[in-house]
């Protein structure tokens, strides 16, 4: 079964994605989980929520790290942030559920430009991977974008990326590891593109 987490940032993946971990131990099961290793936000080897709730993580920066790591008897393969990864992700998860492991991704569907988050050196999206989902959390943040000194407070679909507090251009990478420092959560009405 594949399940996937996804919505903007600051939506709540990692906590829902550390939730499915605990309870999948709590059943006695043998679980691998993996967080991108370029991201060192919260935690080097851990999945973590911005909250700070944790759970130990494999690094990896390539399809074929998860790969290697992953044993014969891992009933479980979890991975965070799997929207940095690199194209060959999709095959290798299907291939993990066809042989019948529990795979639980946790990742933003949209890049900052609201199209679909492209995997690393390939064509595949996040949306092929969601399109295989057996189970599907799409989660959404609150919209803090300000009008006349109030937050927005509306569901929250996008990531809007921000440099001194003004939306970025179009043509920035689509890649850059950044907390509040460099993003909001908007509504669909406030994300803005330059």
């Amino acid at each position: 079964m594949l399940t996937v987490i996804t919505g903007p940032m600051f939506s709540g993946k990692s906590i829902e994605l550390i939730r499915q971990v605990n309870r999948f131990k709590i059943g006695g099961k043998r679980v691998i989980v993996f967080k991108y290793g370029e991201d060192r936000r919260y935690a080097e080897a851990a999945a973590a929520s911005l909250d700070g709730l944790t759970t130990w993580a494999v690094p990896a920066v390539s399809t074929e790290e998860i790969a290697m790591r992953v044993e014969a008897d891992h009933e479980v393969v979890v991975i965070d942030e799997v929207q940095f990864f690199d194209d060959p992700i999709v095959e290798l998860l299907l291939g993990y559920v066809k042989s019948g492991k529990e795979v639980v991704v946790a990742g933003l569907n949209l890049d900052f430009r609201s199209k679909p988050f492209i995997f690393r050196g390939g064509t595949q999206t996040m949306a092929d991977l969601i399109v295989h989902a057996d189970s599907i959390f799409a989660l959404h943040a609150i919209c803090t974008a300000k009008e006349s000194g109030k937050i927005c407070g509306a569901p929250a679909t996008r990531t809007q990326r921000l440099r001194d507090g003004e939306p970025v251009s179009i043509d920035e990478p689509v890649v850059q590891i950044g907390s509040a420092e460099s993003y909001e959560a908007r509504c669909i009405r406030h994300h803005f593109l330059h």
